[in-house]
């Protein structure tokens, strides 16, 4: 029996031009920052007319081709709740600053969560350990007395001044007319000297900063995102959902994605079918209403009513790893992996599959990633898929790609995760296949 699995990744969003790139987010999330207090209503235009629009425009243009846009309702209440958190949040205000002043490259969350620890550990090490570095004083100044660094001496303090930026960031120090000054909730003195950092308290504090934006996050998919629903042109849905009777994933039983949203049930669940295409379902795959296509979120989903609870929040948001650095330090909430088992989010994958397979042995598999980059960082995940189609006879990997050099990215991070020798022979036996995901080639595979 074959069997017809997809893996999502947030290219599958991008292609109903659904704003949920790391850009996109920023760009929203600084609009709605700066919407004036007195604003009684919040339109399309309002969030996206400005730095989305400039950023984005073809994406912009596709939104407005595709969407009623006049008919997205944001809710005013939820988005002025937004907007008072993000004033406050450590982790929105770094991301905006690094967006603005283009540090380094495009940043992704993983890259920079892990730069903010380790400099922050190195601050710390270098306090405790590096004479070579000062320690704040006691100071007297019109602000205030407490603990100052002078910006002029910055390099006799800290390894660099973006490090001092990037605890600036935090709240660790704050900027105050030339100087910097300590935060002393993070301190411990003895007779106005500095005697230790409060380490744990100081990264207790930037991870609940962190889940304090993934509950603005959540609510951006929930009031931002969930506008798109029921707003696509009719006229565009045939060849982009649906194509002469048939729906994308009819073929599909099982789905995985990285992704947050709830995108495959708002655009191909049982619910947005015809009543012919309901029963058709019914009959020839064998499905109930409530169970349609299964879908697992790897790493989580947002949540409704979760009323700024975060322990209710299941959204995964962190790095892959630690530093080896970082590790005695216990900083292990930073990791997907940790995050994935305190949410309880899907963590076994294809454990399913895999007993089946060692039971039966029967079972031929096609795997297909859409939308995804094959990035090292879902190492795990991919190598699993490799392993289980190397032990199922006749199975196959099938990666859709959107532009030649997004195959060309797709088949280096492929050959940073497994043996340049599998990949060749795989892809000379027919096993891996790259696809162009035209809207032919979607329909006719899936």
């Amino acid at each position: 029996m074959e069997e017809k699995i997809v893996i999502l990744g947030n290219g599958f969003d991008l292609r109903h031009f659904l704003p949920t790139s790391y850009n996109h987010l920023i760009s929203i999330l600084c609009e709605i920052e700066k919407l004036p207090e007195d604003k009684e209503s919040v339109s399309f235009s309002d969030l996206f007319d400005g730095v989305f629009k400039e950023k984005n425009e073809w994406f912009y243009n596709q939104i407005n081709e595709y969407y009623r846009t006049e008919n997205f309702i944001f809710n005013l209440e939820e988005i002025k709740s937004i907007q008072n958190r993000l004033l406050d949040n450590s982790w929105f205000q770094y991301f905006k600053s690094v967006d603005k002043n283009k540090i380094e490259t495009w940043i992704d969350f993983e890259t920079e969560i892990e730069r903010i620890l380790v400099a922050t550990l190195q601050y710390f090490e270098s306090f405790s350990k590096d004479e070579f570095f000062k320690k704040p004083t006691y100071t007297f100044l019109k602000s205030g007395a407490g603990y100052y660094i002078p910006y002029t001496d910055y390099n006799q303090f800290f390894k660099s001044k973006l490090q001092a930026l990037l605890l600036n960031s935090f709240k660790l120090i704050s900027s105050q007319r030339g100087y910097w000054r300590i935060n002393e909730n993070y301190i411990l003195t003895l007779e106005d000297e500095i005697q230790y950092y409060k380490e744990k308290d100081f990264f207790n504090f930037i991870y609940q900063s962190l889940e304090e934006f993934v509950g603005i996050f959540n609510d951006y998919i929930l009031n931002i995102i969930n506008a798109f629903n029921g707003n696509l042109v009719e006229e565009k849905k045939e060849g982009f959902t649906n194509r002469e009777g048939k729906y994308l994933f009819q073929q599909v039983k099982t789905i995985f994605s990285f992704n947050y949203t709830n995108t495959f049930d708002n655009f191909y669940g049982f619910k947005q079918r015809s009543e012919s295409e309901q029963l058709k379902m019914i009959v020839d795959l064998h499905i109930s209403k409530k169970e349609s296509v299964k879908i697992e979120f790897l790493h989580g989903s947002y949540v409704e009513n979760w009323k700024k609870d975060s322990d209710k929040l299941k959204i995964v948001l962190g790095v892959d790893d630690i530093h080896e650095s970082l590790k005695k330090h216990k900083l292990f909430q930073f990791t997907k992996y940790f995050q994935k088992l305190h949410k309880q989010t899907d963590y076994l994958f294809l454990k399913d599959f895999e007993a089946t397979n060692r039971t039966k042995n029967q079972n031929r598999y096609i795997f297909y990633f859409w939308g995804h980059s094959l990035d090292y960082s879902d190492r795990q995940y991919i190598r699993e898929v490799f392993n289980l189609v190397a032990n199922s006879d006749g199975s196959k990997i099938k990666i859709f790609y959107h532009s030649i050099s997004a195959k060309g990215d797709q088949l280096k991070n492929l050959l940073g995760i497994i043996e340049k020798e599998i990949i060749e022979k795989f892809m000379k036996d027919k096993i891996i296949e790259f696809i162009e995901s035209t809207s032919e080639n979607l329909f006719e595979e899936l």
